[in-house]
């Protein structure tokens, strides 16, 4: 078994504090080492060298490529998690013990065991090659472990001549990581996008009350304000559909849906798409993620009929389906959207291949965009249909099941909470801790706080912003807020820093302030005990209410 007495030995450094440069060129040498696992193309989890229980050791670090195996953001990472978590049967999980103990005797183990995933595949067989990390004392520091899933064998099919399995294998494989590094690419363009609106929005929500909205002035801010709301829009829109989660049907409005969709797929396009709908539409039963792929899949198809640009029309509304009405439609309430482009049409030799894996027109194409938007569809209890002349255009038309009364009413109980900007500052008083590693969001955050009456400090990482908060509470002198974004460059997380914060303080109230924060994962943070949530960019407004409700608060309600 592993040994109880494994301790991490002190380094020279533990003799006092190293200097400011140290600390720096640690720090970068750190984040450089996150970048570089989070290339690898399997998944690499750090492992402590707790003795083995029921549970199993607790995962210290992960790799980006682990989180997306698992299924969760990776800003959330699976920090915490015990070794056993992650995998998806009890006989695994003693394989997986089992496995861990021989690499504590021998160095190395290997086994083959199922990792739990989010997905709707479940568990997945993967391979897990364990390292034991011992000190010159031949003690146990910790196990490094990668994860990689075993090959699936495929029925027998018709290869094209010359192609083999290995190749056809490798060819999926690098399709789905090409797909896995798009998502992640995406998440993290969207959250620095947002970083570097942050200032904006903030300076242009200070500067823009004060000015004459009658004047040139006025108008000009009114425009800019305006094409900043609609670029947050933007990447909001983005981490929501890169983020992987699991499938999750509910009550949704897809009037909202449709018209971020619909301003995402047209955005630097010579075409014009056309939204009509009815406010008053009911919510459709879907997962909103998945139905926005399959609406941005057919515009984006439709853009790409039109080369010389042009309009296209959007449309939905309700229709009622009675019984033989429907050859493929059950009875009850739909809500129907049509995609219509004015593009060169379809072929009618072509029609009939439409939905085919193995049909496309586009010379690049591999025919599977309609075939997916197909599926998706149809899992959700509706049908896609299409219909096509040459010389006039194309019209999609799917159709998804209405929410019924009950689950308008459990989507609405589990809404999250409602960004509502203020006009004006909210004055307040007490001292505010923000965490950011932007300077420049920190200094005009900062400003704002100071001119609306409360003492501010600043810190740029997580180590830091511990070190602050004991320091002060120490001193007689606590903290009433900490406002702390999740993503640090180099070292420790914002999230890991505000678990530190909390074993220290457990009354402590922390805002979560983040790029990478959409409306669906909001409540998720105020049940870990957050006391708020503040989405990058935000306006001075914003910034000023937030604060002065979370220093209202009692004491967060931690899980």
């Amino acid at each position: 078994m592993i040994s109880t007495s494994a301790q991490i030995p002190q380094g020279p450094e533990s003799a006092g504090q190293p200097a400011r440069g140290e600390h720096d060129q640690l720090r970068l040498a750190n984040h450089y080492l996150k970048v570089a696992l989070d290339q690898v193309q399997e998944g690499v989890l750090l492992l402590d060298a707790s003795p083995l229980d029921s549970t199993g050791p607790r995962v210290l670090f992960c790799n980006a490529r682990s989180t997306c195996m698992v299924g969760v953001a990776p800003e959330r990472g699976l920090r915490g998690l015990h070794a056993l978590d992650l995998v998806g049967c009890e006989r695994d999980g003693v394989a997986l013990l089992t496995a861990l103990n021989d690499a504590a005797a021998s160095g190395s183990a290997e086994v083959t065991a199922s990792l739990q995933t989010y997905y709707e595949k479940g568990a997945v067989p993967c391979i897990w090659r364990i390292k034991a990390v011992f000190n010159s004392l031949r003690q146990i520091l910790n196990f490094t472990v990668t994860v990689q899933e075993t090959p699936v064998d495929k029925p027998q099919e018709t290869k094209p001549s010359g192609s083999t399995d290995k190749e056809e294998d490798m060819d999926a494989q690098s399709e789905r990581l090409r797909v896995e590094n798009l998502a992640a690419m995406a998440q993290g363009i969207a959250h620095d996008v947002n970083n570097l609106l942050g200032p904006i929005t903030a300076q242009l929500s200070l500067v823009q009350p004060t000015v004459d909205p009658s004047s040139e002035l006025g108008q000009a801010l009114d425009v800019m304000m305006a094409s900043v709301q609609r670029a947050r829009q933007f990447t909001s829109q983005v981490v929501k559909a890169a983020k992987s989660r699991p499938a999750e049907k509910c009550a949704t409005r897809l009037q909202e849906l449709i018209h971020e969709t619909v301003r995402l797929a047209q955005a630097g396009t010579n075409v014009r798409v056309n939204v009509r709908m009815a406010d008053s539409m009911c919510p459709a039963m879907c997962d909103g993620v998945k139905v926005s792929q399959v609406l941005q899949n057919l515009v984006m198809n439709g853009i790409q009929a039109m080369p010389k640009g042009g309009y296209m029309d959007v449309e939905a509304r309700e229709v009622e389906v009675r019984p033989g009405m429907d050859a493929e439609l059950k009875p009850g309430r739909f809500l129907e959207v049509r995609v219509r482009d004015r593009g060169m049409g379809i072929s009618p030799e072509n029609m009939s291949r439409l939905f085919k894996e193995s049909f496309s027109t586009k010379l690049d194409g591999n025919g599977i965009g309609l075939t997916t938007c197909k599926h998706i569809i149809e899992a959700h209890g509706g049908v896609i249909r299409v219909e096509s002349a040459l010389g006039v255009g194309t019209e999609f038309r799917f159709y998804l099941p209405a929410a019924d009364a009950a689950a308008q009413s459990r989507a609405l109980a589990a809404a999250s909470p409602v960004r509502t900007p203020t006009k004006g500052l909210v004055a307040g008083s007490g001292t505010v801790l923000i965490v950011d590693d932007e300077m420049a969001i920190r200094m005009i955050a900062a400003s704002i706080l100071k001119r609306c009456g409360y003492k501010v400090l600043e810190c740029d990482s997580g180590e830091a912003a511990v070190r602050t908060y004991s320091q002060m509470a120490r001193a007689g002198t606590p903290l009433d807020v900490v406002m702390m974004d999740l993503t640090l460059a180099g070292g420790m997380e914002g999230m890991e820093a505000a678990k530190e914060i909390w074993a220290f303080d457990p009354s402590a109230k922390i805002i979560v302030s983040s790029g990478s924060v959409t409306d669906d994962v909001q409540r998720t943070f105020i049940d870990q005990g957050f006391a708020a949530i503040l989405p990058k960019p935000y306006e001075a407004g914003e910034l000023s209410e937030v604060v002065r409700q979370a220093m209202a608060q009692r004491r967060p309600q931690l899980v």
